[in-house]
């Protein structure tokens, strides 16, 4: 089977589908839960003028949580994996830009690790490597996937 079969096959989108709608859902919960925390997060970037900090840490984590679940029941796949792609990036690049920096703080990407499993996560090589892993994730379901609602191919 070639990869681009592979990649292509239902089974495979459906499968992403899952992985990356349940990892945007976990992340979001805690930012939903905590959102002065997560404004805290977001306010270390340093990237955005201090007024828009409360505005993103309150829609950021809803977004998440909606192209998540969007994904899971495929409704409009394709649209809600292009504006995770498109977080995705954003996240790569402010990390990016702080680890240029020297700026080094918590993520903030997925807080339910330090909750359930004690893990700190600091921005650096890691975490770029990780949401570009992500993005490989969400590739085949920008590409493959339904932009219909609740219809499968």
């Amino acid at each position: 089977m070639k990869i681009s079969q592979l990649l292509s096959s239902s089974i495979t989108v459906t499968v992403l589908r899952f992985i990356v709608g349940a990892l945007f859902i976990l992340a979001s919960y805690p930012k939903i839960i905590n959102p002065v925390h997560f404004s805290a997060v977001i306010a270390e970037y340093q990237l955005l003028p201090e007024s828009l900090v409360p505005f993103v840490a309150i829609i950021l984590p809803w977004l998440e949580l909606l192209c998540g679940a969007m994904l899971i029941l495929n409704v409009y796949a394709q649209s809600n994996a292009l504006i995770l792609m498109i977080t995705l990036i954003i996240f790569t690049v402010g990390i990016t830009n702080n680890i240029l920096r020297g700026i080094i703080h918590d993520c903030g990407c997925f807080e339910f690790l330090s909750g359930w499993f004690g893990m700190q996560e600091e921005i650096g090589l890691s975490t770029i490597v990780r949401d570009l892993f992500f993005m490989v994730l969400v590739f085949p379901i920008l590409f493959y996937g339904t932009n219909v609602f609740f219809r499968g191919k």
